[in-house]
């Protein structure tokens, strides 16, 4: 594979390739391409570099010093971006923003319906979606001997300098397990996801293998069907491999792991 030193190396990849070796979605690429800066968010556009500078060994800091540089000098053309994490721009059509709230009021009274025979945990089946691949690669390491015995979730910190296969000893779940304006998720399979803002307690759930951009300005209980997972922050990274649900708390720019009980405490007697 040829080596890519610029940006322009990237862009004469093509959004195809890239999206192949960084799973982010390829409208996204394309944006990051052809530099649509109005079009992307700042946690987002950052993101989506730093996944870019990881993958190909290559410094963008040019990009973003003009990413800064545009934003600051044309804060007239930027329309406000919500983050991947949150809900959609509603329709500013008065027809549409009504059918939206009878739409809303249906589904509202159809939840409470179904809530007194439904859990309030995703079901069975979506979690299953969750953990099927990894359960069919667990079959397949152990077929192969490959694999050793696993009955509890590890977290390992790795710097960007050591070496991949250094272990580094177990963190104790109480204490953070990344810090940072801004984390990624990488999960290793795809995996259900849910995440509520605990300030506003809107809500949003997921089932995706890209990569999760977290704004860690703000505070989230998440919850993952797996915890077959990597993330990302600019001092290194931290490992899971739990195949069970995982639950954390972001909090004043720190990721911390929490038990389930915890997390229902959190979630005003909830698990979702």
């Amino acid at each position: 594979m040829k080596q890519c030193n610029t940006f322009e190396d990237l862009q004469a990849l093509g959004t195809e390739k890239i999206h192949e070796r960084t799973h982010i979605s390829r409208d996204k690429v394309e944006l990051v391409m052809t530099k649509s800066y109005s079009e992307i968010g700042r946690v987002q556009f950052m993101g989506y570099i730093s996944i870019l500078e990881r993958e190909y060994d290559i410094d963008l800091s040019g990009i973003k010093e003009e990413y800064t540089d545009f934003c600051r000098n044309n804060a007239e053309m930027l329309v406000p971006k919500q983050s991947v994490i949150l809900q959609s721009p509603s329709n500013s059509k008065p027809k549409w923003v009504l059918a939206g709230m009878i739409l809303i009021i249906i589904l509202m009274a159809g939840g409470y319906f179904l809530q007194g025979k439904m859990s309030t945990e995703p079901s069975e089946e979506v979690m299953n979606l969750t953990t099927s691949a990894v359960e069919v690669a667990d079959e397949i390491k152990d077929t192969n001997g490959t694999e050793n015995n696993e009955t509890n979730a590890t977290a390992t910190v790795v710097s960007p300098e050591a070496n991949q296969s250094s272990v580094v000893p177990a963190l104790i779940p109480a204490q953070p397990i990344a810090s940072s304006k801004q984390l990624i998720i990488h999960p290793k399979y795809k995996v259900w996801y849910g995440m509520i803002d605990l300030s506003s307690g809107a809500r949003v759930q997921k089932i995706t293998g890209d990569p999760i951009i977290i704004d860690s300005t703000k505070s989230w209980l998440i919850v993952l069907g797996h915890g077959r997972i990597e993330i990302e922050f600019p001092e290194g990274k931290t490992l899971l491999n739990d195949k069970n649900t995982v639950h954390f708390v972001c909090e004043k720019g720190a990721l911390k792991q929490i038990t389930q009980q915890e997390f229902i405490e959190r979630n005003g007697g909830k698990n979702w």
